[in-house]
């Protein structure tokens, strides 16, 4: 069983994207919606889950900005609907994300899943 499922609010190791191979895959063969804060990239997997991988850089602001911007993503991923479906997703969130709610973050994220 998926430990994110049995507590919906964790997001564990399994629901990260972080191996570079699995990464670059997304990037090069993933579909990309390109949004005036975020650039997403979705790509199914194989996984009966979908995992998440961020990309915040210090251009988007300091430390507590950066953090704040993926703590906020991760909560609109884990609220989406179509979670249970596997897939690979990464965002990379551009400087003007920094007055981007968390509200806006969700609806970006569903319109790019509904269309994986």
């Amino acid at each position: 069983m998926n430990p994110a499922l049995a507590h919906p609010h964790r997001f564990t190791r399994e629901d990260r994207l972080r191996q570079k191979v699995a990464i670059q895959r997304t990037l090069k063969q993933g579909r990309k919606k390109v949004f005036p804060e975020l650039v997403i990239y979705a790509l199914r997997n194989e996984l009966p889950h979908p995992r998440l991988g961020l990309a915040v850089s210090r251009k988007v602001g300091n430390a507590v900005v950066r953090n704040r911007i993926k703590r906020r993503l991760r909560e609109a991923f884990r609220q989406q609907s179509v979670r249970t479906r596997g897939r690979d997703v990464l965002v990379v969130a551009r400087p003007s994300a920094r007055q981007l709610s968390m509200r806006a973050m969700g609806a970006y994220l569903q319109q790019t899943l509904e269309r994986t």
